[in-house]
């Protein structure tokens, strides 16, 4: 079979229309990719400005602050006996103060927070709020820089933590203590 000169003039001219579509629809790829990047940067570029402005949500404060507690919490449960309670605030505090800094610069670009054990605080909470009454075998609450605990079949328990919560923008402040319970 031969080919004639006119068939391969059409091969080529067939050719040559290909490689124009495959680089139109190549333009067309690099141009939706751009476009959905730009959306992307200015998505990202918005919430940073937005969020300077704003004090942070105090309920997001606080739960990750609850978080924070119930890691130190389980970390020191069930390991001193109440004759060593104080070591056990000591080693609950060394566990909990790293995770307070933490909660605090999550969220440092939404203003400025503060978070702090509150001493007084606990030891009116341990006067009010001690676990007792009937089948609670337990003994009295003691509030220690500002952890809250209590003797339960001989060991130390950590009952509540008192913190105090300060949020602070340019335009506004809020203070707040919280009582933070671990389950």
């Amino acid at each position: 079979m031969s080919r004639s000169a006119t068939d391969s003039d059409d091969w080529a001219a067939s050719s040559d229309d290909d490689r124009g579509q495959l680089v139109l629809v190549s333009g067309a790829v690099v141009v939706v990719a751009l476009l959905a990047l730009l959306v992307v940067h200015a998505q990202l570029g918005f919430a940073g400005v937005a969020g300077t402005t704003e004090q942070p949500p105090l309920n997001a404060v606080v739960g990750t602050t609850d978080d924070a507690v119930e890691l130190a919490t389980a970390g020191v449960a069930g390991r001193y006996v109440w004759a060593t309670r104080d070591a056990a605030v000591e080693d609950f505090r060394s566990r909990l103060d790293p995770a307070l800094t933490s909660v605090e610069r999550a969220h440092a670009g939404e203003g400025g927070v503060a978070l702090t054990t509150n001493d007084s605080a606990a030891a009116g909470w341990a006067l009010r709020n001690c676990p007792d009454g009937p089948y609670r075998e337990f003994g009295p609450c003691v509030a220690d820089d500002g952890v809250v605990v209590q003797e339960r079949a001989g060991e130390t328990a950590v009952v509540a933590v008192l913190v105090d919560v300060r949020v602070a923008t340019p335009r506004s402040r809020t203070d707040l203590t919280v009582a933070v319970r671990p389950n």
